[in-house]
């Protein structure tokens, strides 16, 4: 290993720089080339430098746009060490090996984040010179060591102490490997910036899952590593999208055991129910329940959240046990008390924008239970769902628009039987349900003085009929009366059969989209059965 015996430093990045550089200069007299800012810091803490500008002979030029970029540097990183041939062409040249470079980049993600800043200003944190130094310098790391990064400051002078001034081989090809991973991002980012940018200056549309673009870049960064993923056999992490600023990133844990793969999964779903409710709800208390990402039971109440709470349990307590719960408001402490004091349910996952001090307390005296706190995310989907949804497929990915538009196209009723404004709003209630389950998807829904529940939900099936008498099935198990309830669907009914299931039980009015050939069937045996039948004109399926 070869000893460092002359250093390019030039960060934007001061931390930590000037404590870092005096140990290089005073314990392994380390030659210092620097310029602009770094340089007057170095120069005004006492530590000799050399400027780059007077080593090159070349002054700064286009207000600091043009530094470095001048062969004495860049031959110094590039040259290679053992080829006789560069050797000779730099001593012709008059240029000296460079061993270490520490450079760190301007902030563009951080800059481009305020509200305020031009795409003038965004253009000049476009940073050139250090993404060009520490490229050189990974590309070149059989022979030098990058640091772009001041988190790795203190272990490579632990490692040069170790090695007599020398940097091990493997330790320069792991720090080559971070640069060209913080390249990746800050490349990724600009180029997502300038698609954005594209839109506003132009007034052209540049939404991924609007052109489709032949390429897209993202980037992920791990949150946590899971303890296994959906199987115990399975390995698993969670990772959060780097140029996402809403999502799951900004949940807090606030009690229980770390946060498993399905669990994600199941609050993912959960917290996407709570903001398509929030759209017609949000000054009302909704409770959802979510089991292996499709809702167990969902309820709105115009007054209490205890009675919301009520209701959602009441679809089906048994299967509730293990479950992911979401509110929509604040946790009062009658929830807490009626959920751990009154029931004992079991509950894997509490999700909530807040809490009441007493009822997180009372949560808290169940030691498994993960308590998340999610602020005011239910405020933020416009911001959330401007991305596209993105699902993993074998070797690639499938990529869509979030389903996010109006639940209802139209509201085209198609049988003699009108419905009231009460069972109207139950309809499109058992159709915003329906969404949210695993398609085929049946939900049988009932209001109530204050509000609206589900009494049964059937999700998953691979006939309409069968997942009809499925959701009826479940209702009639916890001894709710069908007589007089509502129905919303998912997609259209294929046969006239489905429509008869759900009529024969007792319900009274019926969503779906329409679209079947045999449409005219389906509205035929409505009127017969003296029901009605509503086509929204829109589908809403969830695989």
């Amino acid at each position: 290993m070869a000893m460092i015996k002359r250093a390019l430093v030039s960060v934007y990045n001061k931390a930590g720089i000037v404590d870092f550089v005096r140990q290089l200069v005073e314990d392994f007299g380390i030659e210092i080339l620097s310029t602009g800012g770094t340089a007057r810091i170095l120069k005004e803490a006492g530590i000799p430098i050399i400027y780059v500008s007077d080593y090159t002979q070349s002054p700064e030029m286009f207000d600091g746009r043009v530094k470095t970029l001048h062969p004495r540097i860049h031959g110094g990183i590039l040259m290679r060490r053992d080829n006789p041939k560069d050797v000779e062409e730099a001593k012709k040249n008059g240029i000296s090996q460079i061993d270490l470079v520490v450079c760190n980049l301007y902030p563009f993600k951080e800059v481009i984040a305020k509200a305020e800043t031009s795409l003038e200003e965004a253009i000049e944190m476009i940073d050139i010179g250090g993404p060009t130094q520490i490229r050189a310098a990974a590309k070149s790391f059989p022979y030098v060591t990058v640091i772009s990064n001041p988190k790795f400051y203190d272990s490579i002078l632990e490692e040069l102490r170790a090695n007599s001034g020398s940097v091990s081989l493997k330790t320069r090809m792991n720090l080559a490997q971070d640069v060209f991973t913080t390249m990746s991002l800050y490349d990724a980012t600009i180029s997502n910036y300038l698609l954005e940018a594209q839109s506003d200056k132009f007034g052209e549309t540049k939404k991924i899952s609007e052109n489709f673009p032949s390429l897209i870049l993202k980037l992920y960064e791990k949150v946590q590593v899971c303890r296994y993923g959906e199987n115990w056999e399975q390995k698993a992490a969670y990772y959060q999208d780097i140029f996402s600023n809403s999502g799951l990133q900004n949940l807090k844990q606030l009690h229980g055991k770390a946060i498993s793969f399905n669990n994600w999964l199941d609050i993912d779903s959960c917290i996407q129910t709570l903001l398509d409710f929030q759209k017609d709800h949000e000054k009302h208390h909704i409770c959802t329940i979510f089991k292996h990402t499709t809702p167990n039971g969902i309820a709105v109440d115009y007054n209490s959240q205890l009675e919301a709470c009520k209701r959602a349990f009441s679809t089906d307590p048994l299967s509730a046990f293990g479950g992911v719960w979401g509110f929509n408001q604040k946790i009062s402490k009658d929830v807490a008390e009626y959920l751990v004091n009154e029931k004992k349910v079991f509950i894997e996952v509490l999700l909530a924008p807040d809490f009441d001090d007493e009822a997180l307390e009372i949560f808290e005296s169940k030691k498994n239970i993960r308590i998340v706190k999610f602020g005011n995310l239910l405020s933020r989907s416009q911001e959330i769902y401007q991305e596209p949804e993105i699902r993993g497929v074998l070797g690639g990915a499938l990529i869509q628009d979030y389903d996010w538009g109006p639940l209802i196209k139209s509201w085209d009723l198609k049988t003699k039987r009108d419905v009231s404004d009460q069972e109207k709003e139950a309809l499109i209630f058992a159709y915003r349900v329906s969404k949210w389950a695993k398609s085929n998807s049946a939900v049988f829904v009932k209001e109530y003085n204050t509000g609206v529940y589900t009494l049964g939900i059937g999700a998953g099936q691979q006939s309409r009929v069968h997942v009809v008498k499925l959701a009826a099935q479940k209702a009639r198990e916890f001894n709710h009366d069908l007589n007089d309830s509502v129905m919303g669907t998912d997609s259209f009914f294929p046969f006239p059969d489905g429509l008869s299931a759900a009529a024969e039980v007792g319900a009274k009015a019926i969503i779906n989209p329409g679209g079947s050939i045999r449409d005219e069937q389906v509205i035929s045996k409505a009127d017969e059965l003296g029901i009605s039948l509503i086509f929204c004109g829109k589908r809403v399926f969830r695989h």
